[in-house]
């Protein structure tokens, strides 16, 4: 008999590094297999759109009468402010959103597999700021031009409308995309600083919407202006209208402290991140 001789291969596993490419792939994956996040980015573009429509509408309205037309032209007709008034809330909504794309991670423990992929941690703060500020950029920045537009074709019937060359009217309305992105980003590094949804939008609507009007009653001796000047959403107001507001920062300067502000709150998530057990 001849003995059959055998050769084993010894298989050694393929170590693949995680790219930032991967991480960017996975990151978009998943913000769109939420349910919540897909719903409440809906509910941002017709609230947006929506409201938009329907304020110039009551602008439209006010402006059918004799004395609300005086009235409207003795005192300025903000005709970009109108339809950009959907805007406003909308930056609830993109907050909201922020805070759900990591909070909700930690909820389910779903973050355990992100941080086991990428154990830096970073990489994958950093693919959900980039993924989330793409996405919030292209559907709230698709929804102000479009409530725009049709806010202005609904001001035209009554010759209040204006164009989007006239002086100041592309600048406020990129800036209103700018501020939907940098409240979602800031968003979502409270969200990873208090690593929970509700405690997180909580506390990124209370600096958007209750801080500033307690800032108000502040006398002036005390700083109260410089306060409401500079304080995170008070900051780029001027970058999202047409006539600057004295009381604020000038729109350059506003955008500029808060982007310090977005990027302040994503730094010390990213702390928490790296300083924290999950």
């Amino acid at each position: 008999m001849s003995a059959t001789t055998f050769e084993v291969q010894q298989f050694r596993p393929v170590e693949r590094r995680v790219t930032f490419g991967g991480l960017l792939r996975s990151e978009w994956i998943k913000f769109w297999s939420v349910r919540s996040v897909i719903v409440t980015m809906v509910v941002s573009f017709v609230a947006i759109v929506g409201i938009g429509v329907l304020v110039s509408l009551a602008t439209r309205s006010a402006l059918s009468s004799v004395e609300g037309a005086q009235a409207m032209a003795a005192n300025g007709v903000d005709a970009v402010g109108a339809s950009m008034t959907g805007a406003q809330l909308g930056t609830l909504i993109v907050a909201a959103v922020g805070v759900i794309v990591i909070a909700g991670e930690f909820s389910t423990g779903m973050i355990r597999t992100s941080f086991v992929t990428a154990p830096g941690r970073l990489g994958v703060l950093a693919a959900k700021a980039l993924v989330l500020a793409v996405n919030v950029a292209v559907v709230t920045g698709v929804a102000v031009f479009l409530a725009f537009f049709l806010g202005q074709a609904v001001l035209d019937t009554r010759d209040f409308g204006v164009a989007i060359g006239d002086d100041g009217v592309l600048r406020a309305l990129l800036g209103n995309v700018a501020v939907l992105v940098g409240v979602a980003l800031a968003g979502l590094g409270v969200g990873a600083l208090l690593r929970n949804s509700a405690g997180g939008i909580c506390t990124i609507v209370a600096s958007i919407f209750v801080v500033p009007l307690l800032l108000m009653p502040i006398p002036e001796s005390w700083g109260g202006d410089h306060l409401q000047e500079f304080w995170f959403s008070n900051t780029a107001q001027n970058a999202t209208l047409v006539t600057q507001n004295p009381a604020y920062l000038d729109a350059g300067p506003g955008l500029l402290v808060f982007a310090v502000w977005v990027l302040a709150l994503l730094g010390l998530g990213a702390l928490a991140l790296k300083t924290r057990d999950v």
